[in-house]
């Protein structure tokens, strides 16, 4: 076996198995050969460039479940609350300079790669395709809005021309008060047929647990106000997620992103259809929102990802700040934050193991990172967030 690059360190994170004391990563191609100890790789004669990394780590590179990098332009956007804030940002993107858009779309991919995320999740509203990767993998989710039947069958058609033109993005919904009760289920079919994931805005605030209920609230206030307010709708008095299992868009393909205003009920539905959920916990601080039900998620088995949300609702992009905070005020162990931070969110993403994972076939894009302190895996999150990282691809 000639022609490969083998990096060896003290430490290889491969998430699915336990870390390996001097190991070494075989890639070929662009692709993972061979993950094991550096004593295992040697006797079998795998020939190759030897990189000798050191006393550092190597860890496949994050997986931001969660993000909208098209409203990047709206960095350090306040309100008061988060009807507030949703109404800042509607105003703020009919107000979006198309070049002020672009650059800081730019600037935000960088942020990502420089932070150590090399798949995202980016829901996209502009029917455009970004110039600005710079080389970050991408799953691109085409979010639809409209609560008013009217409007909604309006868009409907164009939106779902450019998904027919454009297959590799995919269909998605923004939130239960923000689409009609007849389009979600259509949406969700939609993306069922074409094989992929599903994912939608759900229990984040108080404000829509009370508008799914009641019909009343500050969210009924600003659909109101914006002229998008259909009268024929009918109250399904039920909390979000019960709202969502009526309509028949839960299943393992289900992305339900924060899930602030859980319970236990609604937890347990969940778990019944085994939905995948992406916490955005830094987001909902900085709006002011209470703190999704962590530990109750974790007794309960619900398979958990990480997202930082966008510029508009966070400070920056960087997952491993996600997963310090997590640190300091959930139930997490510092391993299973890092699960969360790499195949746990390819898997809700639907990209399997080809990313987040130190696996043969996986994709060779990897991290590398100083290692201080007992505990290993705490040590390779501490010093991501402080931008201590080199990338290996």
């Amino acid at each position: 076996m000639n022609g490969y690059n083998i990096y060896r360190a003290k430490w290889i994170l491969p998430i699915f198995r336990p870390p390996i004391e001097d190991g070494a990563v075989v890639v070929s191609n662009g692709k993972i050969i061979k993950v094991d100890s550096y004593a295992d790789i040697s006797e079998k004669g795998i020939q190759g460039k030897w990189v000798d990394l050191g006393e550092r780590a190597i860890l496949p590179a994050l997986v931001n479940a969660h993000t909208h990098l098209e409203l990047s332009a709206l960095k350090g956007l306040k309100a008061g609350n988060f009807v507030h804030w949703l109404k800042s940002v509607i105003e703020a993107k009919q107000k979006l300079n198309k070049k002020d858009f672009k650059t800081a779309e730019h600037k935000a991919y960088k942020m990502l790669k420089q932070t150590g995320t090399g798949l995202v999740g980016n829901v996209r509203n502009f029917l455009t395709l970004s110039d600005s990767k710079d080389d970050i993998s991408e799953v691109n989710l085409l979010e639809f809005l409209g609560f008013n039947q009217k409007t909604a069958e309006i868009r409907w058609p164009t939106w779902k021309m450019f998904l027919d033109s454009h297959p590799a993005f995919i269909p998605s919904a923004h939130a239960p008060y923000s689409v009609h009760p007849q389009f979600l289920p259509k949406i969700k079919q939609l993306a069922e047929d074409r094989n992929q994931i599903f994912s939608i805005h759900v229990a984040e605030s108080q404000a829509e647990v009370e508008f799914l209920l009641t019909g009343k609230g500050a969210l009924k206030d600003l659909l109101i106000e914006k002229k998008l307010w259909d009268e024929n709708f009918k109250v399904p008095k039920k909390r979000p997620i019960a709202y969502l299992e009526s309509l028949g868009v839960l299943n393992p393909k289900t992305l339900c992103v924060h899930c602030v205003e859980v319970n236990e009920r609604d937890a347990s539905i969940l778990q019944k259809y085994g939905v995948k959920v992406c916490l955005c916990p830094c987001s909902n601080a900085y709006l002011g929102l209470k703190s999704a039900p962590w530990l109750l998620f974790k007794k309960m088995g619900i398979s958990l990802c990480l997202g930082t949300d966008s510029l508009a609702s966070n400070t920056d992009l960087n997952l491993f700040k996600e997963m310090a905070y997590l640190l300091d005020y959930g139930p997490f162990s510092p391993s299973e934050l890092l699960e969360m931070a790499t195949w746990r969110g390819s898997m809700a993403l639907g990209q399997g193991q080809n990313f987040g994972v130190l696996f043969p076939g996986a994709m060779a894009r990897f991290l590398v990172l100083p290692v201080k302190g007992k505990n290993l895996a705490e040590a390779v999150i501490l010093a991501g967030a402080k931008g201590e990282i080199t990338w290996i691809e």
